[in-house]
């Protein structure tokens, strides 16, 4: 049987989706904390929802979920521990909302807590990381999903949703530029673009979700 979890487009942190929580409790981009719906439950949340609700097939979420650690919830300096022989590393005040970016063997730091290079000694000559022991890093890791993975086709219509007659009439009504508004879900600016259904890019350079206009298209 298909459930579903319930997406905020509104509060988005840095790439990361929030969902709608067990039992109420506010938003959050932590998998493990959403509301899982059924079918039915997922239908009428989303008829009587507001634009910024999106339901999406628990099963497409998980398939592309990653581990990521948020940096309130870990030593803002390096942590040397006696005996410890498994250290992991991150980049020193970069963050994509509130995780960190971590070292790995692809040669570009990530958020991805799963591919986080593993060091048997921290290599303290590094002053723009931050060192920690990989078991103090690894209790604070949880599942989040990028939103700019989402697609509208195959995690909710071919789930078994329908999209509300509100929800239809609402799009229609996008004026003669025939646009649909966005906010990127890494800086959060404003983007108008023709697809409805999946993020384009951002305009903006300096954000991690850029993607040239002329680029959108194709």
């Amino acid at each position: 049987m298909k459930s579903f979890y319930m997406i905020c487009t509104r509060d988005t942190v840095g790439s990361n989706a929030s969902f709608h929580c067990k039992d109420g409790k506010g938003y959050a981009t932590d998998i493990d904390k959403a509301h899982i719906y059924t079918l039915e439950e997922a239908q009428k949340a989303w008829e009587h929802g507001r634009s910024i609700d999106q339901p999406v097939c628990t099963e497409s979420v998980l398939s592309l979920a990653e581990y990521h650690v948020d940096c309130q919830y870990i030593p803002r300096e390096t942590v040397i521990q006696e005996g410890c022989t498994s250290y992991v590393g991150y980049v020193k005040g970069d963050w994509d909302g509130n995780d960190v970016y971590w070292l790995n063997d692809r040669g570009y730091p990530s958020t991805n807590f799963s591919i986080a290079k593993r060091f048997t000694t921290p290599d303290l000559t590094m002053d723009n990381i931050v060192w920690l022991p990989l078991d103090i890093a690894d209790a604070q890791k949880r599942r989040t999903f990028r939103l700019a993975n989402f697609n509208a086709r195959s995690m909710v219509q071919s789930a078994g949703l329908r999209v509300p007659e509100w929800l239809k009439k609402q799009r229609r009504r996008k004026g003669n530029s025939g646009k649909t508004r966005w906010n990127c879900p890494c800086c959060g600016k404003i983007s108008w673009q023709y697809d409805p259904y999946t993020f384009s890019g951002c305009l903006d350079i300096y954000c991690r979700e850029y993607r040239p206009i002329y680029e959108w298209d194709k």
